[in-house]
């Protein structure tokens, strides 16, 4: 209900302490959207080549979450590159208006995102494209979970995100974290190791990086940080090539690794 467009069930109503219960649950969301991501570029290559494919895949992500970290990362563009105090930085966040700093990061996003994609289905086929989709979506899901329970919610009150705020105990971070490994271990195998280090990192980065500027972090924080986690999942396998998705993938880790 909340990180997607998808229907619920008509006697499913909002509650937030469901909400926040649900926090653990984040990434068997990117299955979700990952697995649909893979099926419009599975019926895209059958017609037209990888770049379009890519572009197709990316829009049904977007769509099917509204582009709700579309729009969070480029409020984060905005407010950070525009903002230079903490008030500043959180008014500019607040604005629903877009500036050249939001615009610029989505567009480069989306770019990044299709060119990449393209790359990976060009070396490695819709399998290998499919299995990244899924797994760098769940990674990006997984990665407000760190940030949450590390850093302090500084929006006020009314914020939609309000209720995440020390939502994310230790025993749901444990939670989460053990569902994540397990789906992309499933899912990428021996990739699963160098993408979750990577995400890792930039997660890291990222909430140093926000605790910083503003004392902490808001919903468009962990929007953004789920934009770039999702990118750089996408840069890793791109690196080290195709061969991280598909059978013996473990000889081409052990080859590709000091």
């Amino acid at each position: 209900m909340f990180l997607t467009r998808i229907p619920v069930p008509s006697w499913v109503g909002y509650d937030t302490d469901l909400l926040a219960r649900s926090t653990a649950w984040f990434p068997a969301v990117g299955v979700v959207v990952g697995a649909s991501g893979a099926l419009a570029y599975a019926c895209g290559a059958l017609l037209w080549p990888s770049t379009v494919a890519a572009v197709l895949s990316v829009t049904a992500t977007v769509w099917l979450t509204g582009a709700f970290h579309e729009d969070a990362l480029a409020d984060a563009c905005d407010g950070f590159g525009g903002g230079w105090e903490r008030a500043q930085v959180l008014a500019i966040m607040k604005d629903s208006r877009i500036g050249s700093y939001g615009a610029v990061g989505v567009v480069l996003s989306l770019t990044a995102r299709v060119a990449l994609l393209a790359s990976i289905g060009t070396t490695g086929g819709a399998g290998a494209v499919a299995r990244g989709l899924i797994a760098a979506h769940v990674l990006s899901r997984w990665s407000s979970l760190p940030l949450i329970h590390r850093y302090d919610y500084v929006r006020d009150e009314n914020s939609r995100s309000r209720p995440f705020a020390s939502a994310v105990t230790t025993a749901r971070l444990a939670g989460g974290t053990a569902l994540a490994a397990c789906l992309v271990v499933a899912t990428v195998g021996a990739a699963a190791l160098p993408l979750f280090a990577v995400s890792a990192v930039v997660t890291a980065l990222g909430g140093r990086y926000f605790r910083r500027r503003i004392g902490g972090i808001t919903g468009d924080c962990l929007g953004a940080a789920n934009q770039l986690v999702e990118l750089s999942c996408y840069l890793t396998l791109a690196a080290l090539g195709a061969a991280l998705l598909q059978p013996g993938a473990y000889r081409a880790v052990l080859g590709v690794l000091p």
